[in-house]
């Protein structure tokens, strides 16, 4: 994690990560997680698909918050402006 590293920079940390090749247990999950070949998905464990699902759940989770955080703050401004010219 990148909090544990003193000398080790957030960007270095990403950039180390992007480098990870297919053959290893993470670039083997990160694999799963981006296929979106119907044929490929359909020879999928049941495990890979657990990995497949929960991280497509987490990721429309993260888009419905920050779909709301949007709203609220274009509810925000149009609020401010409202009270501007009354």
């Amino acid at each position: 994690m990148p909090s544990e590293q003193d000398e080790l920079s957030y960007s270095d940390w990403v950039q180390l990560l992007s480098g990870i090749m297919e053959n290893t247990p993470l670039g083997q999950i990160v694999l799963i997680r981006k296929e979106d070949d119907k044929d490929r998905l359909k020879s999928f464990s049941k495990y890979e698909h657990g990995i497949r699902n929960e991280w497509r759940s987490f990721r429309a989770k993260q888009k419905s918050e920050n779909t709301q955080s949007v709203e609220d703050n274009i509810k925000a401004l149009e609020n401010m402006f409202k009270d501007m010219f009354l």
